[in-house]
């Protein structure tokens, strides 16, 4: 793909086996089309890697945004050899070299290794959490609460949703949990310890896009999974796949915004 555009930026991080033999260990790439989208909407990006959608099985990770006419907008794609504070380093490394500069806000899942990675390499970008995510993963226990008070979940909803400022949220969430007796309840406790990373009323001053989960990223790894490549591919294949998925998306962006 590099001989077919000069401007396609690919790296690969090459390390060794414990019998000394080269294995690839992460990739990211991004094509002319994707550096030429961040330098106009790369303010707000989410990185998601839910899927493992090749033969080699390594999580796929796609940095994602929306455009002005809110239609979601591909800045680059990396395979994750693991997991780790190191590999999310190396990526979001190869991310900045690629676009030569820091987004405003990335969002993502909790996961600790991208918390460890991000504020080493992106110096002054905030880190938000995937409120989507965070709501998934109590959600078990948010049911059984629903159960105890038939009005909680509208409630909450409205506390989450509506207040403009921290101090409103602050205030509201008080209420809340003393209306419900619910000062001691460990999981709720969690929410509110970290509620600078995913409350919106934080964010004012920072331009997020309208965005409040990574979505957007799960959302393309669901298109690429479902219309454009097969676990059994190889890499090469696999890649020319992924820049078609990207070729068609930016079609689509491009027939909606003149229609």
């Amino acid at each position: 793909m590099k001989n077919e555009n000069e401007n396609f930026f690919f790296d690969v991080d090459v390390g060794t086996d414990d019998d000394g033999k080269k294995i690839i260990r992460n990739i990211f790439w991004s094509n002319a089309s994707c550096q030429a989208a961040y330098a106009d909407f790369g303010d707000c990006v989410t990185f998601d890697t839910t899927y493992k959608t090749n033969k080699y099985h390594m999580p796929l990770g796609f940095f994602v945004s929306v455009n002005n006419h809110l239609q979601s907008t591909i800045f680059g794609v990396a395979l994750v050899g693991n997991e780790s504070s190191d590999s999310f380093e190396w990526i979001f490394n190869a991310f900045k070299r690629c676009m030569r500069k820091d987004p405003t806000c990335i969002l993502t899942d909790q996961c600790p290794a991208m918390k460890a990675a991000i504020p080493k390499v992106f110096l002054r970008t905030h880190h938000r959490l995937c409120r989507w995510h965070i709501m998934k993963k109590i959600k078990d226990h948010l049911s059984k609460v629903y159960l105890e008070h038939d009005t909680f979940k509208e409630d909450l909803a409205a506390v989450l949703n509506h207040p403009l400022m921290p101090a409103e949220f602050e205030a509201a969430w008080h209420d809340l949990m003393d209306t419900y007796n619910l000062q001691n309840d460990t999981i709720l406790l969690g929410l509110w310890e970290e509620r600078t990373t995913w409350i919106s009323a934080y964010w004012k001053e920072i331009f997020c896009a309208r965005m409040t989960s990574a979505q957007r990223s799960e959302s393309m790894n669901h298109i690429l999974k479902k219309g454009f490549v097969k676990e059994t591919q190889v890499l090469h294949i696999f890649a020319r796949q992924v820049n078609e998925c990207i070729q068609k998306r930016h079609q689509l962006e491009v027939a909606e915004t003149i229609a």
